[in-house]
């Protein structure tokens, strides 16, 4: 009797540890899912906050930046100079985290970018607007466990305030390595170095047209400079902006962008008006083969569009 109920007792000791090694190995597996939903739930919401930071940076690039310098290259150029190259712009970081990419490119970091820009004008039934508007899409994606996450996120630029004359774009100018391009405008008969955001570099109406000096010497703002005395390898450039010209009046129509309208004032506000192409001619000098010029930059006086401009608003020396 004994006997038995000793084995008795052992039967259930032993049952008893495997319900307790099976209840151990349920909570185990239950902690290590529960700590792995953690594990991911932390990790998506740090991902997801980095890739979200990486297109508010973007947009925010883009609040600054001129409509006109918004493309895939210009933004692509900006982003992975930042976060991808070394200060070579050739050399990939060691710890690199993102890459702004192409369509069809790969690349082994955690997280990558894609950028789409989409003009308004470009659009179906809006092929005969200005482009005054264009949407920007950037797409983040990261893997989180063996799953692709994709955030993306749109924002719609306008162009700035309708302006004339069309503003200098420096970056025209073909820069050869080692040189440099400077704004000038002329202080109290003194030529001096200015910002190419200052206000007061050019007026067209008034004879002072916006001129960059090339150079292989460095600079800094309100530094003087001899015009009349340059140095070896100093030249002086002259912007044209695209504009029409009425022989039969001597006037000039500064035109908007590449286009062939102008902006015109009715009850105070700004509107875009075609020219009368009857009475007003473009000078070939804003064509490029098919494209169109929003302006050229002259080292001479022999343009044909320098010196009608020069004859209507005489360029101050």
């Amino acid at each position: 009797m004994y006997n038995i109920q000793l084995k008795n007792q052992k039967g259930l000791a032993a049952q008893d540890a495997l319900i307790a090694v099976l209840i151990i190995a349920l909570f185990a597996g239950l902690i290590a899912t529960i700590s792995y939903n953690i594990y991911l739930s932390s990790s998506s919401t740090k991902r997801m906050s980095k890739a979200t930071g990486y297109i508010i940076d973007m947009f925010e690039y883009i609040d600054k930046t001129y409509y006109d310098d918004i493309t895939k290259d210009s933004l692509s150029d900006y982003f992975n100079k930042k976060y991808y190259y070394e200060e070579d712009g050739n050399t990939p970081k060691t710890d690199a985290e993102v890459k702004l990419i192409e369509t069809n490119e790969s690349t082994n970091t955690p997280f990558t970018a894609k950028i789409d820009i989409v003009k308004y004008n470009q659009t179906e039934g809006n092929t005969d607007k200005l482009d005054l508007v264009q949407e920007v899409t950037m797409t983040v994606t990261y893997k989180l466990g063996n799953k692709e996450q994709k955030i993306e996120m749109k924002k719609t630029k306008q162009r700035e305030d309708l302006v004339t004359p069309n503003k200098p774009d420096i970056k025209k100018i073909e820069l050869q390595e080692g040189y440099y391009l400077y704004p000038i405008k002329k202080i109290k008969n003194i030529w001096k170095i200015c910002s190419e955001k200052d206000d007061s570099w050019y007026d067209y109406e008034s004879g002072n047209w916006a001129l960059v000096l090339k150079t292989n010497k460095e600079y800094s703002i309100d530094e003087e400079i001899d015009r009349d005395n340059l140095l070896k390898n100093e030249e002086i450039y002259t912007w044209i902006p695209r504009y029409a010209y009425d022989s039969s009046n001597n006037k000039i129509v500064f035109l908007f962008s590449n286009s062939n309208n102008y902006i015109q004032t009715v009850d105070g506000y700004n509107d875009i008006a075609p020219i009368d192409d009857n009475s007003y001619t473009v000078s070939g000098d804003f064509s490029n083969g098919q494209e169109q010029l929003i302006g050229v930059w002259a080292n001479n006086s022999s343009l044909q569009s320098y010196q009608t401009l020069n004859n209507i608003y005489p360029l101050k020396d």
